[in-house]
C-alpha cells in the first residue's frame, strides 16, 4: 500500500507543471483568405458599406475582357448589388450580379461614356472613370415585358466603386454602367447557386 501512494503522487506531479496541454491554434476568419479567380469559391462581399479599406489595392489588369456564350433561353438578372471587401490583405469593392437561368457572355470594358442603347445618350456617372458591362444574352424583364430585378440596382460610395446604373435591357443585351474613382485594376469570376458574375475592382 506505501509503494502504491507513492505511484500516485509521482504521477499527479507529472501532470500538474510540466504537463499543461498546449493552447488552441488560433481561428482564422472567413475574410482573411481568397482564393482567386478561376481556381475555386471567390470570398462573398462583406455586409454593409461600413468595412474599412485597410488592405492593399490589388495590381489586376484593367484592359478589357469578354466571354461568349449561347444559352437559350437568356438567363434573366435578378440582382445587381456592391459592398467593399477586404480579403487576403487585398482590398477590393465588388459588384454581384445574380442570374436565373443560368449565366450569359458578357464584355467588360473602360469606355469614355456608357451610351444608352436604342438611344445613343451618355450616361451621366460619378466618379473620373466610366466602365461598361454588357450582358448578352441576357434579360432584365420578364415575357410581360416585367422587370425581373427583386431590388433596384444598389451600390455606390465605396473606395472605388462610385455608383452602378442600369443603363440599358434591350433585345437580348442588358448594359450597366459603373462609375469608379479612377482607372483601377479588376477581375471578373463566376458562382454558381445561385448563378453569378462577380467583377471586384482594385480599391
Amino acid at each position: 500500500m506505501p509503494a502504491l501512494v507513492l505511484l500516485v503522487g509521482a504521477l499527479s506531479a507529472c501532470s500538474g507543471d510540466g504537463g499543461s496541454p498546449s493552447p488552441e491554434p488560433a481561428t482564422t476568419s472567413a475574410a482573411a483568405t481568397s482564393t482567386p479567380a478561376g481556381e475555386g469559391t471567390t470570398v462573398a462581399p462583406s455586409a454593409g458599406a461600413g468595412a474599412s479599406p485597410t488592405g492593399a489595392a490589388p495590381t489586376w489588369p484593367s484592359g478589357p475582357t469578354s466571354l461568349t456564350r449561347s444559352t437559350s433561353p437568356s438567363p434573366r438578372l435578378v440582382e445587381a448589388r456592391a459592398a467593399h471587401n477586404v480579403a487576403g490583405g487585398l482590398s477590393f469593392d465588388r459588384i454581384v450580379l445574380e442570374f436565373t437561368g443560368g449565366l450569359p457572355g458578357y464584355t467588360a470594358r473602360y469606355v469614355d461614356d456608357v451610351v444608352r442603347p436604342g438611344e445613343g445618350s451618355p450616361l451621366a456617372l460619378t466618379g473620373q472613370a466610366r466602365f461598361e458591362i454588357v450582358l448578352h444574352p441576357a434579360d432584365a424583364h420578364d415575357d410581360s415585358g416585367q422587370s425581373t430585378l427583386r431590388s433596384p440596382v444598389s451600390g455606390g460610395g465605396l473606395p472605388a466603386v462610385r455608383q452602378i446604373v442600369l443603363a440599358g435591357d434591350f433585345e437580348g443585351y442588358v448594359h450597366l454602367g459603373v462609375g469608379l474613382d479612377d482607372v483601377v485594376g479588376y477581375r471578373v469570376s463566376e458562382l454558381t447557386g445561385p448563378d453569378r458574375l462577380i467583377f471586384d475592382f482594385a480599391a
